[in-house]
């Protein structure tokens, strides 16, 4: 029977508990429509519409019902995902870390999403590109020829463009896999697309008159419509907006000024035109064309869709020349075939075309609903996208129906992320710039060059002073929750890493500790000795009875779950007067704030345990395995979602190798101290050298690797067969002389 004081206690503890819960979740007024997590769907900010908004799936056709054998259903599609991927020429950096990591982020919430509802729709899918076929890649590869440097005398020089760009597309998803970023679904490399994709797609923009030829300042052939077909293609903004009749414009991630035609871009020598936000992406629609090409723009709006490859020198009197620097001579192996000649694309149109090749292999199953990249990337990269793409869809719409009936454009895509720039000491994170950090210089890593010409990468953690830190996962939570908004920009510091790490710790001292005082109550449980004790005086070794403590770690936690969820999913809220004020997208920082609070609530639970009668385990194991789903919701790797778990398999062979490096680095240091003094005859100075670094042992070295004696083997107010325990690792304290 439950005694009446313990059961007003209880009662009085959820009516607070109720009321709690109504205070921070109140019902949506009468003048709004609002929805949060509880509808499925995640909200964004969406650059295209500058609104927040729903990614709403698309349609399920469960309900269908005008089935018959002449008109079947249609397909039940699921939502793709494209993302801009890098332009492969250099190691990655951090401001690829940032975008790849807050992207990883938001798609595995809309997959949880969609595996946590009942809908019949395919999973989404996840696209992205390779550029691999770039200025830069060609610059750099030229660079490598002409300083006669290969990665190792027994390999492949790199001078050769593609395998240039195959060696840091293999660095590149390795830095990936260290962060813990899932691979795509679908991977597009540029140079596999050329002319079965890219070629066609630009043809039909030339059919539709929406595209023009400049031709090549140095062919001879003296047919003048021959001549029109030999060059490179531009896109042709003026007749884009001709043909649409209004109904559609350019530049529709653009600045207001810069898409208009009274705009003139400055020219712009740098045009490191990466795949990603935080590489130096140019401002205008120039892709490094000579002055003469320039001039023959039709407006400076015009971008390049086909770079015709100069296979000759061009003549002192040529005007191609400027500065006495003569245009490239671009390698033959990164030049394909075209009704134009010989040349390459341009950058703006590989995704358009490639994204149009994946929307017909994949029509019977998904479609494409969200685009996402770096705020580099949005104009005008992704603005030439949109243009490319309504240009394409109207050109076929002619071609099929003879210019009748045209009509309304809807979106491609209709939904567009962008994320935010990474600052170092108030400067943009750049390649030019000289200021950027490499992934692999921030997690500590060190390659070496394998025989067959690929990356081996030597060692993940090195110079970490805990055998539980992951500076992965410290960077991970830094995006999350205190870098601030994804699409906003953040500075990257040292400083704010120590701050990542230490929140971290203290998730993982909560979660190891949390464990091991399971697995104490388990063992305690399971050794009793006292099953069939009938006196009142029998020392019982565990309970089921839930009390104060219990209920309000178990309602703390639930309500830390939902807020998690919200933060996850945001919120979408549409007022009277047709605004989103309320509404939010991903919140990492109140995420990470609701973890942490969990996290101190749980230890001052486990602390409490320690110096009280066992208590029931439900509430702790519900508190333990609910924060490593949060955490592996968003992606943290074994090292913090398994932290105290012995049969980590990942993390054991590194812990268990540090271990026994210790052990042998004891025992040797034992045994010196030893031999000195036998040889020295001084017993009692060598007493106090071993005893010393037993101490060392015991107060630094174990620690360090998330273990610590127990005096007494007490622990978590149950006796223990062992005389250690577990915890949170610390880091080693440095001696004098470091």
């Amino acid at each position: 029977m439950i005694h009446s004081r313990h059961y007003r206690s209880v009662r009085r503890l959820v009516n607070r508990s109720i009321a709690a819960h109504r205070k921070a979740n109140p019902s949506p007024c009468r003048c709004t429509s609002s929805t949060a997590g509880g509808s499925g769907d995640m909200t964004i900010y969406n650059s295209l519409s500058s609104t927040y908004q729903k990614l709403n799936h698309l349609p399920d056709n469960t309900h269908h019902t005008t089935t018959t054998e002449s008109n079947p259903p249609p397909p039940t599609l699921g939502t793709a995902w494209y993302v801009c991927g890098p332009t492969v020429y250099d190691s990655a950096h951090l401001g690829h870390g940032r975008t790849y990591v807050s992207l990883d982020i938001l798609r595995r919430v809309a997959l949880s999403l969609h595996d946590g509802s009942t809908t019949t729709q395919p999973r989404p899918i996840y696209a992205m590109n390779i550029t691999d076929v770039d200025d830069k890649i060609i610059q750099r590869s030229m660079e490598i020829n002409d300083n006669n440097y290969s990665t190792s005398s027994n390999k492949a020089s790199l001078s050769n463009p593609l395998a240039l760009a195959r060696y840091y597309e293999m660095e590149f998803w390795q830095d990936m896999d260290s962060l813990n970023v899932l691979r795509p679904d679908v991977v597009c490399r540029v140079s596999e697309h050329v002319e079965q994709t890219i070629v066609p797609y630009i043809e039909m923009i030339l059919k539709g008159g929406m595209a023009y030829v400049i031709p090549d300042g140095d062919d001879d052939d003296d047919d003048d419509s021959a001549q029109q077909q030999r060059g490179s293609v531009y896109f042709d903004v003026r007749a884009f907006e001709h043909v649409t009749e209004g109904r559609t414009k350019y530049g529709k991630l653009a600045p207001d000024v810069a898409s208009s035609d009274f705009f003139s871009w400055d020219d712009d020598e740098s045009n490191d035109n990466a795949s990603t936000s935080n590489d130096d992406s140019n401002n205008n629609n120039n892709e490094g064309e000579s002055p003469s090409q320039l001039r023959q723009k039709r407006d400076s709006r015009d971008f390049c869709l086909w770079k015709y490859r100069t296979q000759s020198p061009p003549s002192p009197s040529s005007n191609l020349a400027t500065n006495n620097t003569p245009p490239m001579i671009e390698p033959a192996i990164v030049s394909y075939s075209s009704p134009w000649g010989p040349g390459r694309p341009g950058w703006h149109v590989e995704c358009s075309a490639m994204i149009q090749r994946l929307s017909m292999d994949f029509q019977s199953t998904h479609k494409f609903q969200l685009h996402a990249g770096g705020i580099d990337l949005k104009f005008p990269h992704h603005s030439n996208e949109i243009a490319q793409a309504e240009a394409f869809h109207e050109a076929m719409t002619i071609k099929d129906d003879d210019g009748q009936g045209r009509r309304q454009f809807e979106e491609w895509i209709p939904n567009w992320v962008h994320t935010g720039h990474l600052y170092v000491k108030g400067r943009k994170m750049s390649k030019s710039l000289k200021n950027f950090v490499t992934i692999r210089e921030m997690l500590g890593i060190s390659t070496n060059n394998n025989d067959n010409g690929g990356v081996e990468m030597i060692d993940s953690h090195q110079n970490q002073n805990s055998a539980w830190s992951c500076p992965s996962d410290d960077f991970r939570l830094w995006c999350l929750g205190l870098s601030g908004s994804y699409r906003g920009p953040a500075t990257y510091s040292k400083d704010r890493m120590d701050e990542a790490r230490v929140i971290r710790t203290k998730w993982v001292k909560f979660l190891m500790e949390g464990q091991q005082c399971l697995d104490e109550w388990k063992t305690a449980e399971n050794n009793c000795h006292d099953y069939y004790a009938t006196d009142d005086s029998a020392s019982h070794q565990s309970t089921k009875v839930w009390g104060e403590d219990e209920l309000q770690l178990f309602n703390q936690v639930t309500q830390s779950g939902m807020k998690c969820r919200e933060a996850l999913v945001g919120r979408c809220t549409t007022n009277t007067d047709g605004s989103t004020r309320g509404s939010f997208d991903l919140d990492g920082a109140s995420f990470v704030k609701e973890l942490t609070k969990l996290a101190d609530l749980g230890l001052a639970y486990v602390q409490a345990a320690s110096i009280h009668k066992p208590r029931p385990g439900e509430p702790l194991r519900f508190a333990v395995e609910t924060f490593r789903r949060q955490l592996d919701l968003v992606g943290f790797t074994s090292y913090t979602v398994n932290a105290g778990i012995s049969n980590t398999l990942e993390h054991a062979s590194s812990s268990n190798a540090d271990l026994l490096d210790e052990i042998a680095a004891f025992r040797s240091a034992i045994r010196s101290a030893t031999l000195n003094g036998i040889r020295s005859k001084d017993t009692m100075a060598a007493a106090k050298e071993v005893l010393g670094l037993c101490d060392e042992l015991r107060d630094d070295i174990l620690p360090s690797l998330g273990i610590e004696f127990v005096d007494g083997k007490v622990a978590n107010g149950v006796d223990s067969n062992r005389a250690w325990r577990r915890c949170s690792p610390r880091d080693r304290i440095p001696k004098e002389d470091e």
